[in-house]
């Protein structure tokens, strides 16, 4: 009787686990993150988190590496096995970001992600860059089938880095289903906050300068978002927001520098 309990006792504890689904292990991801992302490096003048991308290189010679062995688990795991809404988001930006530092990886050494090296185009949107539970995704693919045209959601620009200077940075830690917002707002106000890639106003030309990542992707933000200007007065300080509610500023867009986060061009 006592060993029927005791069964009963574990199903009940195993079925919410199914319930819930299976989250990825990041283990490996975040040991990858914590010894080859540096924060707050500056490259061509700007802020950003880089990337040792020459010790990253030469951990994906290693099977054992942490590198190694994040993506054999990747190209294990199952990513239907995630239930949330939260789960989901998190994986797939956590995912675009390893097919980004993959994609550079692959071919270091490399000066952008546009490098013909990597594409003959410097269009490496659509290149297979990662596997996923045994299937090839491309960079692209993750970013707008995967991510904006299912869950609709603009934020996720704020989290998903292109391994250049002038995107959203790299977190340098993995997202979260738990905090998942707050992480992608924190990255949304830390991105419009910097002048020299998010967004600044200049008063005499009258005009206020906002990331090309609007312009890139103009479809989403004026379908989902009623328009980038719409969409970034949720993140700005209250004197800029009334400056842009005014109308008295045009919208112009700050250059987009495309070389890659590379600790090795930091100033």
């Amino acid at each position: 009787m006592k060993s029927v309990t005791n069964l009963l006792l574990c199903l009940l504890l195993f079925i919410p686990a199914l319930a819930m689904g299976s989250d990825f292990n990041y283990t490996h991801y975040e040991a990858l993150l914590k010894r080859h992302v540096k924060s707050a490096a500056r490259i061509d003048g700007i802020t950003v988190n880089a990337v040792d991308y020459a010790s990253l290189a030469s951990d994906a010679k290693r099977a054992d590496s942490d590198y190694g062995l994040l993506l054999k688990e990747l190209a294990a795991f199952d990513p239907a096995t995630l239930k949330s809404r939260e789960e989901k988001i998190a994986f797939w930006v956590n995912v675009y970001n390893m097919a980004a530092m993959k994609t550079i990886v692959d071919h270091y050494p490399v000066e952008s992600i546009r490098s013909k090296k990597i594409n003959w185009l410097g269009l490496p949107w659509n290149r297979k860059a990662i596997n996923v539970g045994g299937k090839e995704y491309a960079l692209g693919e993750i970013e707008n089938d995967i991510l904006l045209d299912t869950f609709k959601d603009l934020r996720i620009h704020f989290g998903i880095n292109c391994a250049s200077v002038s995107c959203a940075d790299l977190r340098p830690e993995q997202y979260r289903s738990a905090i998942l917002f707050k992480q992608l707002e924190e990255q949304g106000r830390r991105l419009l906050a910097d002048p020299k890639k998010g967004m600044r106003i200049d008063r005499e030309k009258k005009t206020v300068y906002i990331s090309q990542i609007f312009k890139f992707d103009k479809k989403h933000f004026d379908a989902l978002g009623g328009g980038a200007i719409n969409f970034i007065l949720l993140y700005l300080k209250p004197a800029e927001k009334e400056m842009i509610r005014s109308g008295a500023l045009k919208v112009d867009y700050l250059d987009y520098d495309w070389k890659a986060n590379d600790s090795k061009n930091a100033q």
